[in-house]
């Protein structure tokens, strides 16, 4: 054998271990691509799910907002109400107090009077029963 034979011989030897690496690469490569493309998909599909999340949430936020809204509403017309009762009640109070009073002091005062007359009455009675016996 000749040193150019021994160089071909070197040189084939090299090329075959070159493409023997170079197989065992990509097919480490193709390897990571299928995993890369399963996770690409995993995170698509969860993506997908937290996306339908973020809506579900977003529409419950609007929701709660809403019924946020009508209670404030609501708090605001009871505390419109509890002011009107109160100006109503206090309105009656000034219309009817000093009436009341007065009406409770004439009945007081007619009573009394009536008392005095029946119990003068009971004594023109015993009188006269005294002088007719």
């Amino acid at each position: 054998m000749s040193a150019s034979d021994l160089a071909a011989v070197i040189c084939a030897a090299v090329a075959l271990v070159s493409i023997a690496a170079l197989v065992v690469v990509v097919a480490r490569v193709e390897r990571s691509a299928k995993v890369l493309a399963t996770i690409t998909e995993q995170m698509r599909i969860e993506l997908a799910a937290a996306a339908a999340a973020v809506e579900r949430t977003e529409r419950a936020a609007a929701t709660a907002t809403d019924q946020v809204d009508r209670l404030d509403s609501l708090i605001r017309t009871a505390g419109s109400v509890t002011h009107t009762a109160d100006a109503a009640t206090q309105a009656a109070f000034r219309v009817l107090a000093n009436p009341m009073i007065k009406t409770a002091a004439v009945a007081s005062g007619t009573r009394g009077a009536a008392r005095r007359l029946r119990g003068r009455r009971l004594d023109r009675d015993e009188t006269q029963d005294r002088r007719g016996a």
